[in-house]
């Protein structure tokens, strides 16, 4: 492995012919290749993760020369999307913002190819930087706060960084830009399925998206909700999506035999806005944000105003909401309201709130028997949720980086596991256990080991999983 890296490295030797230094090149690459085939899994897989990190590294810096000798954006594009025409759009774009960014700061190329940094890191610094002309690249504070996350919460921090530097004028100007060339249009899906487009400004598309994800909620609990396995659900999640938004846009209210649905007054979407005293005074001239960060045109915020009815959630700096000690398990609507609006969305991945559930930090049923407390509290989506319990891990607030971190659990901080998880039911068609009875005496041996389910009867809709 190192002689391969010093082969590559000394290839680059201007003395040396640029063919013959390809050459070295290449055979280094097959040499290291062939090398970790015959390696442990978990050690090939951090030299392929330090190869790739420095291959990036060197990439970023011959983009980042381009962009030293006058290069144009659309020029560096081209150069990273190679003439092979294997190479979308998106990621050369991705690529150019990268050596931009390490134009501006070489220190982040250096970054990623000593592993300080990984390339989503370095990512979300470029992307940042490209929202403020390159003043995110420079900022130290902020690449050590990313570098010291995981990037999911790198992207919070960056946008809250991108959004300080915005005043109301750029937010309603880039609103009315992205207003002007709204619309819809219909198309057809490589699937065979027909589909219609709606786009506009961001704060509008995300509008109707609360609101299809609330109807959507109501189809969800209407299907049985938590009550009833997943695999048992007569609908997915898309089908459900879908069949709310078609309730919504053409009005049809009825389940699908021609019954009104009485819970359709309950799908008015909630908006959690961020708004401090001094800018509901007028002396702040800073936009209103959203929970997660994004800034709400004045236009928009008058529009809400009049139209919407507000409810106020006040909280001190350490989010001491409502306290509710171990009178109930679960959160209660009033401290969820509290969550969004402290947290904005899953703390781990930065998922919707609309999708998150209110996670103890301390378990409710551990041995130190966790209070249902606001500063006890997080929004975690459902899969972050699942996930951190099943690797018995728990989270904390840093405060150095002011980002959400997690740990492993200590004995009393795990919650019982409650027993066996219960065996998959078996699906439309699929095969039984053999039962492991002997047969009695006299009788004929079975010759088929599966039994399997009848098909459904008329007028039954099968399960989709």
């Amino acid at each position: 492995m190192v002689v391969c890296m010093r082969a590559a490295t000394t290839s680059t030797n201007t003395n040396v012919d640029p063919d013959v230094a390809a050459l070295a090149i290449t055979d280094s690459m097959i040499s290291v290749d062939h090398s970790l085939s015959h390696l442990p899994a978990k050690t090939a897989l951090e030299l392929v993760e330090f190869c790739r990190r420095r291959l990036d590294a060197s990439e970023a810096r011959i983009l980042a020369d381009r962009y030293e000798k006058g290069a144009s954006d659309r020029d560096v594009e081209d150069m990273a999307a190679g003439s092979d025409g294997k190479t979308s759009k998106a990621a050369a774009k991705k690529r150019a913002r990268r050596a931009k960014a390490t134009n501006a700061n070489p220190d982040l190329a250096d970054r990623l190819a000593e592993g300080d940094m990984s390339s989503e890191q370095v990512d979300v610094i470029a992307d940042a930087a490209d929202e403020t002309d390159g003043a995110a690249a420079c900022d130290e504070e902020l690449i050590d706060t990313v570098a010291s996350t995981n990037p999911e919460q790198g992207k919070k921090k960056a946008r809250e960084y991108v959004n300080t530097r915005r005043d109301a004028h750029d937010v309603q100007k880039r609103f009315d830009r992205q207003n002007r060339k709204r619309g819809v249009y219909r198309h057809r899906l490589s699937n065979g399925n027909e589909a219609i487009t709606i786009h506009g400004p961001t704060e509008h598309i995300d509008e109707i998206e609360r609101s299809i994800h609330a109807a959507s909620e109501i189809e969800y609990r209407n299907d049985g909700g938590r009550d009833i396995a997943k695999h048992k659900h007569p609908r997915t999640r898309d089908q459900r999506n879908f069949d709310a938004a078609r309730k919504i846009f053409t009005q049809n209210d009825s389940d699908g035999s021609g019954t009104p649905n009485t819970s359709s007054s309950d799908r008015r979407a909630t908006i959690f806005v961020r708004a401090t005293v001094d800018q509901l005074n007028g002396d702040d001239p800073s936009p209103f944000t959203t929970v997660d960060g994004k800034p709400l045109p004045q236009s928009l915020v008058e529009e809400l105003m009049q139209h919407a009815s507000w409810v106020g959630q006040v909280f001190s700096t350490q989010g001491e909401l409502l306290w509710q000690g171990r009178k109930t398990r679960l959160a209660t609507p009033a401290q969820i309201r509290g969550l969004v609006s402290r947290d904005g969305g899953c703390v781990e991945c930065g998922a919707h709130h609309s999708k998150c559930v209110a996670h103890h930090l301390l378990p409710w049923e551990a041995p130190r028997k966790g209070p249902t407390n606001i500063n006890n509290l997080v929004l975690l989506c459902t899969d972050c949720h699942v996930r951190l319990h099943r690797k018995k891990r728990t989270m904390f607030f840093d405060l150095d980086t002011q980002t959400w971190r997690t740990r492993r659990a200590t004995a009393d901080e795990i919650a019982p596991d409650g027993g066996p998880a219960p065996n998959k039911a078996p699906g439309k068609y699929q095969a039984k256990k053999p039962s492991k009875r002997k047969p009695e005496s006299g009788t004929k041996p079975r010759t088929k080991p599966f039994v399997f389910e009848r098909p459904p009867q008329p007028g039954i809709r099968p399960s989709l999983f």
